[in-house]
């Protein structure tokens, strides 16, 4: 099989605007000539063939721009054609990174609390089990040990890989529901929960697969009360400060409080090839 690439004349185009960042595409016909056997040239082969951009490869006139995608056509009246278009932007926070697509939103999530102001959890808990059996103390907003509804901002994040092969499902494995070690892309050490990853296929190997992310203030800790034994929960009766309301009695609160960390695991968020390094 001879694989020959040829840039189609008069493709080339370059946008820009002044409110979005300049793009641009080129199309390339990719085929097998002459045919060697009755096997198809398949948009994967096509992709790898040597003429063809590689992603991150930066347009020729416009230094600023990289490929972030491509889409990729069979002809229909031959099995051994493919035509590749080559999508360029400047992709990436600051200018820069691997994928092709960002959003984000801020979602309300609702925790259990039984401490206002508390000491905040540390980063990276002491032991696996992820329980740092050390009271939060913090201002009692529990009644009577059972926990008030609180809401804190979680900001989520999708980023779509630029990459048009099979997404490593290993890497996405071992890295789901941890967090990170070290920045990432902005985010504080420990702040970015990853959730996991979707991936569809297309054109028989052509691959869309969208990272998924949470970020959470207080590092997706949470607030636990201390029980007796018989599951109850330990209370302390606190009595009223001295400013207090004339006629104000005593209180139950939780005795104790912890944090718990049910992602205590840190990992290298670079091995899934997306984002700035």
């Amino acid at each position: 099989m001879s694989i020959v690439v040829k840039e189609k004349i008069g493709t080339r185009t370059l946008q820009r605007s002044a409110l979005s960042s300049p793009t641009g595409k080129r199309v390339f016909d990719v085929f097998d000539d002459p045919p060697t056997s009755d096997k198809p040239l398949t948009a994967m082969v096509a992709l790898r063939a040597e003429g063809v951009p590689k992603l991150g490869d930066s347009h020729p006139e416009d230094r600023t721009m990289t490929l972030n995608s491509f889409d990729v056509k069979a002809n229909t009246s031959s099995n051994h054609l493919q035509t590749i278009t080559c999508n360029y932007a400047v992709t990436g926070l600051d200018g820069g990174g691997t994928y092709t697509a960002l959003s984000t939103g801020v979602r309300g999530v609702f925790m259990d609390t039984w401490r206002n102001n508390p000491y905040p959890p540390p980063v990276e808990f002491p032991n696996s089990v992820g329980i740092l059996t050390v009271d939060i103390e913090g201002d009692y907003v529990d009644v009577a040990g059972k926990a008030v509804s609180v809401a804190i901002m979680q900001q989520t994040l999708e980023m779509r890989s630029p990459f048009a092969n099979e997404p490593d499902f290993g890497i996405i494995r071992q890295i789901t529901n941890t967090r990170n070690l070290g920045e990432w892309n902005g985010f504080p050490e420990g702040v970015l929960l990853y959730l996991g990853a979707s991936a569809s296929v297309t054109n028989g190997n052509i691959w869309t697969t969208t990272h998924k992310f949470a970020a959470d203030p207080i590092y997706h800790a949470r607030q636990v009360s201390a029980k007796l034994s018989d599951g109850k929960p330990d209370l302390i009766e606190i009595d009223p400060p001295d400013n207090a309301p004339e006629g104000s009695v005593a209180t139950l609160h939780a005795k104790r409080v912890y944090w718990v960390q049910k992602f205590p695991y840190l990992r290298d968020f670079g091995a899934l090839g997306i984002g700035n390094p």
